[in-house]
Order: C-alpha cells, then sequence, then structure tokens
C-alpha cells in the first residue's frame, strides 16, 4: 500500500531561547518491512539537518538553532510503500536483552501479572501476544486526556483509559515478563474504507515470532498491516520520541502539531494543541 504522511509542528516561546537543540524521528524508515519512496523535512528558520543513527538502527535527525528565536515550524511531507514482507531479522543477544527487560515505562509488576492471568501459559508466541492485545481491548477504553506523555503502563491500569501509547507499554510489559522480546513501534496508521478519522500519530507492539517480528496494536486489536507506517522502534516511547529537544533559556513552551496521513484507502486528521 502505498501511503502519503504529512506531519507539520510549530513551537512558540514567550520569549526569545538561545542554542536550540531538536531531535525528529518522524520521517517514514526506509526498512523494518516497508520502503521509503521520498521524504522531505523543512525548517523555518532555516538551519542545516544532520541525519544520524541510534543504537536500534533508527534514522533520525539532529538540528542546532544557534542564534535567537522566538519560533520555529517543521513540516513533513513523505511518501511510502508498505507492501513489503515481513522484517525476518534475528536481533542481536544485545537486543534480545533489551526487549525482554523492564523499562520506566514498561515495569514488571504484579498488577500486570494479575491482568493477564487467563492467558494461558502454553501458547505460542503470536497466539499469546494476539490474546493479550484482545484482553487489553476489552479492558481499557480509549480516552485522550486520562493520561499524559510521561504515563505509564502501571497509569494506565489505575485509569482504565489512556492512548496507544498506554496501550503498547502494558502490553510490552505482559509480553516481555511472559519471556517474549518485544519492541516499542512508533509511527502513522492510515483509516479503512468508511472508518471515522482516528489519530494519525501511533504507537504499537511488535514481538518476536518464529517467523520473524509480528505487529500487534492492543488499542484497535488488530494485526500490523499495510496501514502502518512505522517511524522508529525502541523499548518504549522515551526511546523513539517524535520530538525532543532543549533549549537556553526560561520561557514558557507552546506547541501545535497536525497529522494527515493519506492512501488508497482514505484519510485521517489530526490536530494537537497545547497551552
Amino acid at each position: 500500500m502505498r501511503i502519503a504522511v504529512r506531519w507539520e509542528s510549530s513551537y512558540r516561546y514567550s520569549q526569545g531561547v538561545r542554542l536550540l537543540h531538536t531531535e525528529l524521528r518522524v520521517i517514514p524508515a526506509d526498512g523494518f518491512g516497508q520502503r521509503r519512496i521520498n521524504a522531505t523535512l523543512t525548517l523555518s528558520p532555516e538551519a542545516p539537518l544532520h541525519q544520524l543513527r541510534d543504537g536500534f538502527g533508527n534514522a533520525y535527525h539532529h538540528v542546532d538553532f544557534i542564534q535567537e528565536i522566538d519560533e520555529i515550524h517543521l513540516a513533513l511531507d513523505a511518501e511510502v510503500e508498505t507492501e513489503q514482507p515481513s522484517e525476518h531479522s534475528e536481533p542481536t543477544p544485545l537486543m534480545r536483552h533489551l526487549f525482554l527487560a523492564p523499562t520506566l515505562r514498561s515495569p514488571f509488576d504484579r498488577a500486570v501479572t494479575e491482568l493477564c492471568e487467563g492467558v494461558p501459559q502454553n501458547l505460542d508466541p503470536i497466539a499469546t501476544g494476539e490474546a493479550i492485545a484482545s484482553l487489553l481491548h476489552e479492558r481499557f477504553g480509549f480516552e485522550v486526556g486520562t493520561t499524559d506523555v510521561g504515563s505509564t503502563a502501571l497509569d494506565l491500569l489505575e485509569a482504565g483509559h489512556g492512548v496507544c501509547q498506554d496501550f503498547a507499554h502494558l502490553m510490552l510489559a505482559a509480553l516481555r515478563m511472559r519471556g517474549i522480546p518485544a519492541r516499542y513501534v512508533s509511527g502513522y496508521l492510515a483509516p479503512h474504507v468508511g472508518e471515522a478519522a482516528t489519530p494519525a500519530s501511533h504507537a504499537w507492539v511488535q514481538l518476536l515470532g518464529p517467523a520473524g517480528w509480528h505487529g500487534l496494536d492492543p488499542a484497535n486489536d488488530t494485526q500490523q498491516d499495510g496501514r502502518y507506517v512505522v517511524t522508529a522502534i525502541g523499548r518504549d516511547y522515551d526511546d523513539v520520541p517524535p520530538v525532543r529537544g532543549a533549549f537556553t533559556g526560561s520561557a514558557a513552551e507552546h506547541w501545535s502539531t497536525m497529522v494527515r496521513v493519506r492512501s488508497e484507502s482514505g484519510e485521517q486528521h489530526q490536530e494537537q494543541q497545547q497551552q
């Protein structure tokens, strides 16, 4: 499936800031079972973009605004082909260890064990993942605003509602506690024909099965298919936030983000604002 992504983000500061360093993980990956056709990332004000690669194999960009600024605007236009063979790469021993270990976002906790105690222990990894994804989808509600960007899997357990990031973190903890390597995936999701638009920035889980990495989306209780566009993979959200940065100064920051995903199946659109 050929999918087009438009992503824009603006940051405004209550007063001028300097030495603004920003990392971007928003461009669809060229790999992880998909092919990037093209991608253009533009900045205002203009500044040199530097492409790097992190320890998980993700290509990302960083940019430094040295001069004093009070506003930046970032925009991405990209196309990707997702009808590629599944990724069959075997993780290195170090990566296997990392994808089996607890994190601050996906801690090992008795409450997670109790939640999943109805899932049989003798299932293969993919069947286990499917059962856990269905359980989380049935047990918890999708609701924006009950958790925030700093929430963990335990916050979803307590609140009973959350967003895709929270579902992914809880599923990661459940899988890893069963001894199944699993990784966090950030990206975009295009809708089916006739579906109402849902949030375009998305997160889901890939577990390691006998034939390689297998994607499951607990927030929607579906398998990863051609509608899913990968930007980056990691242990949890903290490894792959779309935008991360720091600046010198004491200004208040205000941001807005818009994501639009288009495919043969339709279009979805999301706007987020923070004051």
